[in-house]
């Protein structure tokens, strides 16, 4: 019996929860704002802004860091899934498409549901050999005192 409550409550967590300390990263590749396939497979850190304000909030501080991104190994994700594709099309890519950095955008809801969303955060997963070793929740205003 106690296995069978187990094993229904590491389903529940699964089903409802985004990656845990231990688990392996398994979102691979996405496309980036120009169309072009991107792995995260190097990744040390994956960045995910998960809303207009915390993404231009990540914009306005990567966009004073040349090559910052690569520099450190970050992988940064725009989780854009919950905007109809239209509205991607029309105005968030073209707009994207200017950025000297790489945008990563995850437009996949099932995938989105693997990562931890928090109000007014951006959520940074550190990786080692594609496993989470740490997660953080960074109020994205704040982003530039996590790199000082």
């Amino acid at each position: 019996m106690k296995t069978l409550w187990l094993s229904l409550l590491l389903t529940l967590t699964f089903a409802w929860g985004g990656y845990s300390v231990g688990q392996t990263f398994d979102i691979a590749t996405l496309s980036d704002q120009n169309n072009q396939k991107v792995s995260l497979a190097k990744a040390q850190k994956i960045m995910v802004a998960f809303n207009k304000a915390s993404y231009y909030d990540m914009d306005q501080f990567l966009a004073t860091k040349p090559n910052f991104l690569q520099t450190h190994t970050i992988a940064f994700i725009n989780d854009i899934s919950a905007v109809p594709s239209a509205i991607v099309k029309l105005f968030i890519q073209p707009a994207m498409k200017k950025k000297s950095y790489p945008i990563l955008l995850l437009k996949d809801s099932e995938a989105s549901k693997k990562l931890d969303y928090r109000e007014g955060k951006i959520t940074i997963y550190s990786l080692k050999r594609g496993k989470v070793v740490k997660i953080e929740y960074i109020d994205s205003q704040k982003i530039g005192d996590y790199f000082k």
